[in-house]
């Protein structure tokens, strides 16, 4: 079953942690999470790569139980699955979105994610995952806006009928299985 945040600024309210801890269901200090921060490669995206390492950590995953991983290459499902959560930084999705299927990553991702994985998403991370790109993830068929002013107003919603969906740095799109919701 999908579990995915897809946010513009990741853990900004305190609605999207606990989407988060409720979609892991483990305490903090038990989960394991893959960090990739591959999109970051612009001296503006890798200024904020220190605030999505602190979502994690300020939500009280230990530092020895994130593991940084750059895409140099694919991982199988089996290593992917000795995490509980994998969370893409933001920066560029093209970029993003080459490494994940130029390494074959893609595969065993999705297989992750259809087997209960969380999948987080921050800008670029979620970007990847929506309608935006050729060859993209798939998982949200709308086009995906970040870092809005003003965004699509919360609630649950129809993936098949919604194009495009406006998130503020203080909204994420939360799926669960068949239910999208904007937070």
């Amino acid at each position: 079953m999908k579990k995915m945040i897809l946010s513009s600024a990741g853990f900004e309210t305190q609605a999207i942690r606990n989407a988060f801890l409720e979609f892991v269901g483990k305490n903090p200090q038990e989960i394991h999470a893959l960090w990739i921060p591959t999109a970051a490669n612009s001296p503006a995206a890798i200024a904020v790569l220190p605030g999505c390492m602190n979502d994690l950590l300020d939500i009280g995953i230990p530092a020895e139980n994130i593991k940084i991983f750059d895409l140099h290459r694919a991982m199988t499902f089996e290593e992917l699955s000795a995490f509980d959560a994998v969370y893409f930084t933001g920066g560029s999705p093209q970029y993003l979105l080459e490494r994940i299927n130029d390494t074959g990553f893609c595969k065993p991702l999705c297989e992750f994610a259809e087997n209960g994985g969380v999948y987080v998403g921050v800008s670029a991370g979620s970007i990847v995952a929506a309608g935006n790109l050729p060859n993209n993830l798939g998982y949200l068929k709308a086009t995906l806006n970040v870092h809005l002013e003003s965004g699509t107003v919360p609630g649950v919603f129809d993936n098949v009928l919604v194009s495009q969906i406006d998130l503020t740095d203080k909204t994420a799109v939360v799926i669960h299985g068949d239910l999208y919701e904007i937070i």
